[in-house]
């Protein structure tokens, strides 16, 4: 083996990180993603090597096992179509119906499963068989391309979709699963393996949009059971805890700590404390999002239409505090070659939780160097951001702007949200901001 070896391996603060773009055939298991990025948690070349080397092995025994699988349903369907196309037409022959010329036994085809079950289904007059259902990617493919056609939901809203059928899809150790298989007992087990690390609110929202996906099967006679994800009793409230602002202690102790730490994160605590932006947001900018706006800085966040809301779609002024970490964040990104601003926090990973590593690592320094309190973290930034700005006069209006909040209700008394925001304006109400937040420090 070369000494120059490197093909899919990407160093990163001395430790190995395994780096491929995602094969074609897994593209559904990893929605919206163009990488697969895995650390291998060493810095020694042949050990990384090693490691890659495994895990492209599973990446092709997954790749062959998808193709395996998909194979029987889709000759099942194929052989449906031939069929009809010769059913329509009744007879083949002087005295002949179709059926007697093209049963298994005639045409050789005993021995395969899905011809003889094709024959069978069409016999019935029917297009579909439980031996060979619909699967639940299919009904979620179907389910995207007729919510785009109808433009029945926001971008954000197809990916959890998206997510939600990787999340299931996984707990159940499958790429893909017959919708006539999904048992009531199998949506049970999901649920309480989901609690076990998610909030009730997330798990309601993974079975809220299942329970859509079956309807939708339903409304098209693909299924016909009743629907396995209806009636569940999840509680979405026990257990969550409103997050707290840190002390004025807290934060200057946080910040000293941090000037100990790679410049991307600074950054990332710096933006986070004076924009009061989700760190999902912040760690999902990429170098395109940032524009000159009549002379003020912007940062467009949720630009790719991922945010959590509809109005988490954003440009906000860049703190001007930051600028100077930004630029040298933005050349370490193009030294890179990367399109993402914290290229060294970002993580590439099927679920498009692109702030994982990041929120793990900030949550690890919090926690030995500050408190260890689970009510604080980095959302707190966003709870002392809107304290800010009520002390600091920022108007309702302008606060539900900045912070990516919906502003349904509130009286539309400012011209420059027509399209969406007027620079100046928002960085002066930044600025006095900056200046209340300055004054806890």
């Amino acid at each position: 083996m070369s000494s120059s070896d490197h093909k899919y391996l990407k160093l990163r603060h001395n430790t190995w990180y395994f780096q491929k773009r995602v094969p074609k055939a897994l593209k559904h298991l990893y929605p919206d993603q163009v990488l697969i990025e895995q650390s291998l948690e060493t810095g020694d070349i042949k050990e990384a090597r090693y490691k890659r080397d495994i895990l492209l092995g599973q990446l092709r025994q997954r790749e062959q096992l998808l193709k395996i699988q998909s194979q029987p349903r889709q000759r099942f369907l194929q052989y449906v179509d031939e069929l009809q196309d010769v059913a329509a037409k009744q007879f083949v022959g002087p005295g002949l119906m179709w059926h007697e010329v093209l049963d298994p036994e005639s045409v050789r085809k005993a021995s395969d499963p899905e011809y003889v079950e094709a024959f069978k289904t069409v016999m019935q007059g029917k297009t579909q068989s439980d031996r060979y259902g619909v699967t639940l990617n299919e009904v979620l493919d179907h389910f995207i391309k007729s919510s785009e056609r109808e433009e029945l939901h926001t971008v954000g809203t197809r990916e959890r979709f998206k997510k939600t059928v990787v999340v299931f899809l996984r707990y159940h150790n499958s790429d893909d699963i017959q919708m006539s298989e999904i048992e009531r007992s199998k949506v049970f087990g999901f649920i309480d393996h989901c609690r076990e690390k998610l909030s009730g609110a997330t798990v309601q929202g993974h079975i809220s949009r299942l329970k859509n996906l079956w309807d939708y099967a339903y409304s098209r006679a693909w299924v016909s059971a009743d629907n396995p994800f209806e009636k569940h009793k999840i509680n979405t409230t026990k257990g969550r805890q409103m997050k707290q602002p840190f002390t004025s202690s807290e934060l200057r102790k946080l910040l000293a700590v941090m000037e100990n730490q790679p410049q991307s994160m600074q950054l990332l605590t710096q933006m986070g404390l004076y924009t009061g932006a989700r760190i999902s947001e912040l760690v999902g900018l990429k170098l395109e999002d940032f524009k000159e706006d009549d002379g003020v800085l912007m940062m467009g966040i949720a630009q790719q239409g991922d945010g959590k809301t509809k109005a988490a779609s954003r440009w906000i002024p860049v703190p001007l505090p930051c600028h100077e970490a930004l630029k040298r964040a933005q050349a370490s990104a193009v030294n890179a070659k990367s399109e993402y601003l914290f290229h060294d926090l970002v993580s590439i990973r099927p679920d498009g939780r692109h702030s994982y590593a990041a929120t793990k690592q900030f949550g690890e320094i919090k926690r030995q160097h500050v408190t260890d309190r689970q009510d604080k973290g980095f959302h707190s930034f966003r709870v002392m951001m809107a304290t800010a700005m009520q002390q600091a006069d920022v108007s309702e209006l302008e606060t539900a702007y900045l912070l990516g909040h919906s502003r349904k209700g509130l009286t539309m008394s400012y011209g420059y949200y027509s399209k969406g925001y007027d620079a100046k304006r928002l960085l002066t109400a930044q600025n006095k901001v900056v200046g209340v937040i300055r004054q806890w420090m």
